[in-house]
């Protein structure tokens, strides 16, 4: 009994692990701040966008924004690492009930200064 019992626990926590290793990609909208010395970031997933599986090896060019769910991809170092920068600390992450029945949006937001 107790063999079994930990035959399950082990397949529940490798499938946990391998759903957890999918992440939508993101897309950035800024909301500018009148007379504010910072603009607003939120990360939702785009829409019809690809789902990165990172079963095997991670790709180097991938951001992993807060939560776990979102990612965003990039074709160039130098951009990762911009946005690796403003993307550094998040102001919070949360989901949003989406137009499905039961599905969750997830949703991340970030402080950036004006004009970077």
């Amino acid at each position: 009994m107790l063999k079994q019992l930990l035959i399950c626990a082990a397949l529940i926590t490798f499938a946990a692990g391998a759903a957890n290793a999918q992440q939508k990609e993101a897309i950035l909208q800024r909301l500018e701040v009148p007379g504010a010395a910072f603009d607003i970031i939120i990360a939702m997933p785009r829409p019809q966008g690809v789902t990165f599986d990172l079963s095997g090896s991670p790709d180097a060019l991938l951001v992993h924004l807060v939560g776990g769910e979102l990612a965003l991809a990039f074709d160039n170092p130098e951009k990762m690492l911009k946005a690796l920068d403003s993307l550094r600390r998040p102001i919070g992450a949360f989901h949003v009930d989406g137009p499905a029945l039961g599905s969750r949006i997830p949703v991340a937001l970030y402080l950036v200064p004006t004009g970077e």
